[in-house]
C-alpha cells in the first residue's frame, strides 16, 4: 500500500507541475511573425544569368576582392547633362601624336619629370598595329590627352551612360553576354585589338569597345563624395579568362590609382560639345551624341545576388545553396519571435518545476549544467529588455519549454537578408546608427524595436545590433563543441557585424553581456 501512496503523491506532484507550466505558458503568449524564407532569384533570363555566373564564380572561390568591388554597385537613378563621346578608344598612333605636340609646345620643359607622356606599352609599333588602344599611360597622361582635345575623361555615371543606354542594357551590346570579343582569342597582338574589331560588341548607338578591348580610364563617381578624386577603371581586363560575364557589365567597374600604368587600360575621351579638330593633326573628330536625362546605372534591382555576394566577408563558414529559394520545393516559412527572449519571459522558465526537473533538457546535454544568466539579479531590475548570459544549453532548453526550437544558421541568415537578398536587415548599404552597435561607445542594452531601421519587412526586430543570438547549428571546431551565434550587438563595432551574414562560432557554455536568442516555430 506504501507504494500507492508513493504513486500518488507522484502522480499529484506531476499534475500540479504540468498545470503550472500550462498556467505559464498561457501568461507568455508568442509574439510571432511569420516570415517567407530564401533568397528569390531574378525573373528575367538576362538577369538569372548574372545571378548564376555570380554563384559559380563564388562557389569556385573566384569571387575576389576586385570583383567584389567591380559589383559593389547598387542601382540608382542620375540626371546627366547631354555630351558626346569618341566613338573609339584613343589609338596609340593618336597618342604619339599627340606626344610629339606636346613636346614641340613653346615652354615645355624636357627636362622636368615628364613620366605620364611616355608609354609603358611598346608593343604596339613592334607588331605594326599603332591602330590598337593606347595603353601604358597613366591618368594624368589620359586627362591631359582629353583637356588638349578641348574634352576631359568620362565620370563613371557617364561611361554607364554611354553603354547602358536610356534602356539600361546589362552590356554595351545588349542584355546577353558573350565572349567572342575577348582579346585573347586572337593571337595577333592579343591584348588590344583595332576598335570596331568585333561589331558585336558595339552599342546600338556606334560606339566601340566599350566593355571588350582595353580597360579605359574614368574620372570617378560624381555623387559620391567618399570616392571624390579617385580614378575609376571601367571594362572587362583582357587577361582575365574567367568570369567575363560579370567583368563586362557595365556597372563592374573600380576605383585605381592615378600612377598605374597597364597594357591593358586604356581611355577615350568625351566633350561638352562636338569637337571640330585635333590640334595637333586637324583631324576631325569621329564622336556619338549622348542626350541628356535619365539613366539607371548600377546593377538592376532584381540583380539580387551579385550584390548580395559582393558583401560577403571571406569566411569558409557561410554556405550559399542553403540560402537561395529552392524552386522544386514550395514556399518554404517559418514562425519567429519578432523580439529576442526578454527576461520576464526567462524568470518564468526558470520557475517552472518541470524545467527544474530536467524535463527540457537537451538529451545531450551534460549533468550539472544551470541555466541561470550572467548578473541575474541585476538582470530583473529591468524585466522587458531582452535577456543575456545565457548558454546555448539554457537556450535550447527554453525554445523547447516555448514550444519551439533555436533557428538553424542557414535559417537565421535567411530572415535577416530576406527574400531580396539584403546585405543588411535595412537594405544593401551600411547604414551607421541603423542598429544598437557599439559604435557611439556610449551604447546600451535597449528593449525591442527601439531601432527601427533594424527590422526585416515581415516585422522582425533586433537582428543585426541589440544582441547577438545562439542557433542551433555546430560550429567548424572540433573542439571545443561549438554552436554559431549571429548578428551584431550593443558591444561590437557594426560596420562588418551587422551584415546578414555575419556570425562566429562560441563554446556552448560560455556566457556572455552581449548574446541572447530568439526562437522558431515549426
Amino acid at each position: 500500500m506504501k507504494w500507492r501512496v508513493g504513486v500518488s503523491i507522484l502522480a499529484f506532484l506531476l499534475v500540479i507541475a504540468a498545470i503550472t507550466t500550462f498556467l505559464s505558458i498561457q501568461r507568455t503568449p508568442v509574439d510571432a511573425v511569420t516570415v517567407d524564407l530564401g533568397i528569390r532569384p531574378a525573373t528575367s533570363d538576362a538577369l538569372r544569368a548574372v545571378e548564376l555566373a555570380s554563384i559559380a564564380a563564388y562557389e569556385r572561390h573566384q569571387f575576389n576582392g576586385e570583383l567584389k568591388q567591380r559589383l559593389a554597385k547598387p542601382p540608382r537613378t542620375v540626371q546627366l547633362s547631354g555630351f558626346v563621346a569618341d566613338r573609339c578608344e584613343v589609338s596609340q598612333l593618336q597618342w604619339e601624336q599627340f606626344v610629339e605636340w606636346t613636346t614641340g609646345q613653346p615652354g615645355f620643359n624636357e627636362n622636368a619629370p615628364n613620366d605620364w607622356l611616355r608609354s609603358s606599352s611598346n608593343g604596339h609599333r613592334i607588331a605594326g598595329r599603332l591602330t590598337s588602344p593606347a595603353s601604358g599611360i597613366n591618368f594624368r597622361g589620359a586627362s591631359a590627352y582629353c583637356v588638349a582635345a578641348k574634352g576631359r575623361l568620362p565620370f563613371a555615371e557617364e561611361f554607364e551612360a554611354m553603354a547602358a543606354g536610356a534602356e539600361s542594357r546589362l552590356y554595351a551590346w545588349g542584355d546577353e553576354f558573350h565572349d567572342n570579343a575577348w582579346p585573347f582569342n586572337s593571337a595577333e597582338r592579343n591584348a588590344a585589338q583595332s576598335c570596331g574589331a568585333h561589331l558585336s560588341t558595339t552599342t546600338p548607338d556606334g560606339i566601340h569597345d566599350l566593355t571588350s578591348n582595353a580597360m579605359e580610364w574614368g574620372q570617378g563617381t560624381m555623387f559620391n563624395p567618399s570616392l571624390e578624386f579617385v580614378p575609376s577603371i571601367h571594362g572587362a581586363p583582357a587577361a582575365r579568362r574567367s568570369n567575363r560575364a560579370l567583368y563586362a557589365l557595365n556597372a563592374a567597374w573600380l576605383a585605381g590609382k592615378t600612377d598605374l600604368k597597364s597594357h591593358h587600360l586604356g581611355f577615350r575621351c568625351v566633350y561638352g560639345r562636338h569637337p571640330l579638330v585635333l590640334p595637333w593633326r586637324k583631324q576631325i573628330q569621329d564622336v556619338v551624341e549622348i542626350p541628356a536625362g535619365e539613366y539607371q546605372v548600377g546593377l538592376p534591382p532584381e540583380a539580387r545576388m551579385p550584390l548580395f555576394l559582393a558583401s560577403l566577408p571571406n569566411s569558409r563558414g557561410i554556405s550559399l545553396r542553403p540560402l537561395l529559394h529552392n524552386e522544386e520545393d514550395a514556399e518554404r516559412q517559418l514562425h519567429v519571435d519578432r523580439c529576442e527572449v526578454d527576461r520576464r519571459s526567462y524568470q518564468r522558465f526558470l520557475g517552472d518545476p518541470l524545467v527544474q526537473l530536467g524535463l527540457y533538457s537537451n538529451e545531450n546535454q551534460p549533468a550539472d549544467i544551470g541555466y541561470e544568466p550572467l548578473y541575474w539579479i541585476e538582470q530583473l531590475a529591468n524585466e522587458e529588455l531582452p535577456v543575456y548570459g545565457v548558454n546555448w544549453w539554457a537556450a535550447d532548453a527554453f525554445a523547447r519549454w516555448a514550444g519551439g526550437r533555436l533557428p538553424t544558421v542557414d535559417e537565421w541568415r535567411q530572415i535577416a537578408a530576406g527574400t531580396a537578398g539584403s546585405s543588411y536587415v535595412w537594405g544593401m548599404d551600411y547604414e551607421a546608427n541603423a542598429a544598437n552597435t557599439g559604435d557611439s561607445g556610449e551604447g546600451e542594452l535597449q528593449k525591442c524595436d527601439s531601432t527601427p531601421r533594424d527590422r526585416v519587412a515581415a516585422g522582425v526586430a533586433d537582428l543585426a545590433g541589440n544582441l547577438s543570438e545562439w542557433t542551433r547549428s555546430l560550429g567548424m571546431q572540433a573542439t571545443p563543441i561549438t554552436m554559431w551565434v549571429q548578428g551584431g550587438n550593443w558591444l561590437l563595432p557594426g560596420q562588418e557585424t551587422t551584415l546578414t551574414t555575419f556570425g562566429r562560432a562560441i563554446p556552448l557554455m560560455h556566457q556572455s553581456r552581449s548574446i541572447g536568442f530568439r526562437v522558431v516555430y515549426d
